[in-house]
């Protein structure tokens, strides 16, 4: 029998639903585990024991004594609360922030269409931390570029990954804004947007 025949255990299912966060929490042998999906390819994987981010390929399925599925509608009021509360801080405009403003509470970020829904959702990185990596006068520049709806980029280090600041003119006086963190010699990464005039959030991982 193939092996994609078998069921699939309750918390894969959660995982490979695109609908659904990209991470639950498990029981395994009386101990809260984190489990992930790569949206990628749909490797899931394990977060490895007093680690936040590294863990391996997991497929113990029979180990899992108990599947910790979070409140969704509590865990999407707060997170959508948070985007717009981010949102009323921003003195630009573009389609994105009017979603978010205008945005069901009960519903996801990926059902609003504010995110992709991936682990990074409402993750917050602060410009003035930020200029710490790329320098007070390219951040400064950078400001000037979203106040005055401007082209912008610049490529820097920043924590062993290829850096990127950009800022983008749209129709009518609307500009987007925001900070890119891609893998050495590599396309892919993790993508924040200009939320308000200080803070930049979580929007994609590729």
């Amino acid at each position: 029998m193939n092996v994609s025949s078998y069921p699939r255990h309750e918390a894969e299912t959660y995982l490979r639903n695109p609908n659904n966060p990209p991470t639950i929490h498990v029981k395994i042998n009386g101990s809260r585990r984190r489990l992930f999906i790569n949206r990628s390819d749909g490797t899931i994987g394990i977060i490895a024991k007093g680690k936040r981010k590294k863990g391996h390929v997991f497929s113990a399925w029979d180990s899992i004594e108990k599947v910790l599925y979070p409140d969704m509608e509590e865990d999407n009021v707060k997170l959508v609360g948070k985007y717009q509360r981010l949102e009323k801080g921003a003195t630009f405009s573009n389609d994105w922030l009017r979603r978010i403003a205008e945005s069901d509470p009960s519903q996801s970020l990926y059902d609003n269409r504010i995110t992709t829904g991936n682990a990074i959702d409402g993750k917050c990185i602060k410009l003035v931390s930020l200029a710490k990596y790329c320098g007070e006068g390219t951040m400064e520049q950078f400001r000037r570029a979203v106040k005055g709806c401007s082209h912008f980029s610049f490529r820097f280090d920043y924590c062993g990954y290829d850096g990127t600041l950009w800022c983008e003119p749209r129709e009518n006086g609307d500009v987007m804004a925001g900070f890119s963190k891609e893998y050495r010699q590599c396309a892919n990464g993790y993508y924040y947007l200009l939320i308000n005039d200080d803070t930049l959030i979580g929007y994609d991982i590729d």
